[in-house]
């Protein structure tokens, strides 16, 4: 059969508005749904090998386990006044659990209660939050640190960003005369060679623009972006500060520390 060019070109460009249309109409779905990263979502299945991580009743189902520890500890401090309530994912976590004695410098004369959790995401800190974190004490400063295993994978920058605002109302609920100090998503990768990294990094890039926008317009929360002092000269973070490209170091810690000493609450 003959086609003639006009006929095929009036019929490409109907089946690319067809195409275009139906592309419209999943985009427009897929807005109208939860983004994840504003969902509360537990994560009571994860399990490790690791025999020294979070070690409990629960075996080898480690989240469970520091989930139940966290709570132990928040009972012992019922009713009491927490000078500092560090809430995030590994880097918090491991701050105490792999570098305790550059913990033990930031602790001293301080109550800390740390609610870092290895490879949480938005949802899960979310979770966390309104199922008992927050509640029985008095929190003097709530310091955040969270997003950057949202942007491992395929997250969109603003419904991260999105999340991490639901976190900042969650704790406003339930902390009301608490300063809540908000640092941007760290920098990660020690060049663009290794582009999970670089790829991840980009993406914290993306949603720390947006923060910093949004909390421009929030006096309830200090906005502490220390992330340059993480760079070298190339605008990578060298490996004396990130070993492994995106949990601190002992110096990396240091920096940390030092940034946040100035801007707690102490009264």
């Amino acid at each position: 059969m003959h086609v003639d060019p006009l006929t095929a070109g009036w019929y490409g460009q109907m089946k690319l508005n067809v195409c275009f249309c139906v592309a419209l109409c999943s985009v427009s779905a897929i807005q109208a749904a939860e983004p994840v990263e504003v969902t509360p979502v537990a994560k009571m299945d994860c399990r490790t090998n690791d025999r020294t991580r979070e070690p409990g009743i629960f075996g080898d189902y480690w989240w469970a386990n520091r989930f139940l520890s966290r709570h132990r500890c928040i009972e012992a401090l019922r009713g009491k006044t927490v000078d500092v309530v560090m809430i995030g994912d590994s880097i918090t976590h491991f701050w105490e659990w792999r570098h305790p004695e550059n913990w033990l410098k930031f602790t001293t004369g301080r109550t800390v209660l740390n609610l870092g959790y290895g490879g949480d995401r938005t949802e899960n800190v979310i979770w966390r939050l309104t199922h008992g974190e927050l509640d029985g004490y008095t929190a003097k400063n709530v310091v955040i640190e969270i997003g950057t295993n949202n942007n491992s994978g395929h997250a969109i920058s603003t419904n991260v960003a999105n999340g991490i605002v639901k976190i900042i109302d969650i704790v406003k609920e339930h902390q009301p005369t608490a300063r809540i100090i908000l640092h941007p998503i760290f920098p990660r990768g020690a060049s663009e060679r290794n582009r999970g990294h670089a790829y991840a990094r980009w993406r914290n890039d993306r949603t720390n623009e947006l923060l910093q926008k949004w909390m421009a317009m929030r006096p309830d929360v200090v906005w502490l972006d220390f992330n340059a002092k993480f760079l070298d000269a190339t605008g990578w973070v060298p490996k004396a500060l990130m070993a492994d490209e995106i949990h601190p170091t002992d110096a990396g810690y240091d920096i940390w520390s030092a940034a946040l000493a100035p801007v707690l609450k102490t009264e």
